[in-house]
């Protein structure tokens, strides 16, 4: 009786383990791998990319998404956003463009939303995840009082945050900020406390609107706390990085990522600006998200391994 109860036992705990073995090894839960790029643009021309990117196979990502300084004049020629076209398929369901203030420079916004076919802040909402592009253009980061102008355009982007963070349901398992300028970067410490300045501008006050009181980091963190005590992971994503960085990754007391990336390795170290302090081989951010179990997973990449893995 008792050698039937043990063979019987046997048999239930091999169909149990062959059973795990099916389910993590047949039936992998599928994975969605977005590239971040931030300062992608090459040093040396106006109009192009870091001809890096241009080797590696974008196409067989899920999604790109773009944090900004794309090119040096990105909208200046309609010629320079044809190429960009060309390469990251702008208008696609997985292509999202935080526009930056050399996408702007001597150029024409209408240039990049025709071809985006999407306004320059938009809310994107997909299986858990939810994408808000900001157009930090329209901050101001100086510690001077900022001018009085496109005040309109910069209260409705500020109004429809608002309304986006005051309607974020449980559904939304990932609430993702994607911005070229960094924000709240009074969070980004060391474990000593000191603040650390690793995008390429890190205003502390980064202010909203026209009003000289206004204040991204007092208007928008307890709206972004309450979201993430409510059960949905943010992250806040910025572009404009590379040149005191290649990258970073702060949590901050309240448990909301802060992440950066960006590249540089194109300049001619010949002509180095002063302002550029960092030249570490470049890293870029993958991103990783699982829709069945609704995770969100990253990774800090070498540029130049996906090169020579090609």
């Amino acid at each position: 009786m008792f050698k039937g109860v043990r063979f019987c036992l046997l048999v239930l705990l091999v169909a149990a383990a062959l059973g795990w073995l099916w389910l993590f090894y047949f039936q992998r839960e599928p994975v969605r791998r977005i590239l971040f790029l931030g300062h992608p643009y090459n040093w040396r021309t106006e109009n192009t990319l870091d001809p890096r990117l241009e080797q590696l196979p974008l196409a067989s990502y899920d999604g790109i998404w773009l944090g900004g300084d794309v090119c040096a004049r990105t909208s200046k020629s309609p010629a320079t956003l044809a190429y960009l076209d060309s390469i990251f398929n702008l208008a696609a369901p997985g292509t999202h463009w935080a526009i930056g203030n050399h996408d702007l420079m001597e150029g024409d916004l209408d240039r990049i939303t025709q071809r985006t076919q999407r306004p320059d802040y938009y809310l994107h909402w997909t299986e858990g995840l939810a994408i808000v592009v900001l157009n930090t253009n329209l901050f101001w980061l100086h510690k001077w009082p900022g001018p009085q102008e496109n005040c309109e355009r910069k209260q409705k982007q500020m109004a429809f945050l608002h309304q986006v963070l005051d309607t974020i349901s449980s559904a939304t398992r990932h609430l993702v900020i994607l911005h070229h300028h960094g924000l709240l970067n009074e969070m980004k410490v060391n474990a000593r406390g000191d603040t650390l300045r690793l995008d390429n501008i890190s205003a502390m006050r980064v202010q909203t609107t026209c009003d000289p009181k206004s204040s991204f980091t007092a208007e928008v963190y307890p709206k972004l706390v309450a979201i993430q005590r409510a059960g949905t992971q943010v992250i806040l994503l910025a572009g404009d990085v590379g040149m005191n960085s290649k990258g970073y990754h702060f949590t901050t007391p309240e448990g909301i990522h802060l992440l950066g990336s960006g590249i540089n390795n194109s300049l001619d170290t010949n002509y180095l600006p002063d302002y550029v302090t960092n030249l570490n081989p470049d890293t870029v951010l993958f991103f990783y998200h699982y829709p069945q179990s609704g995770r969100l997973e990253w990774d800090f990449v070498p540029l130049d391994s996906l090169v020579n893995d090609k």
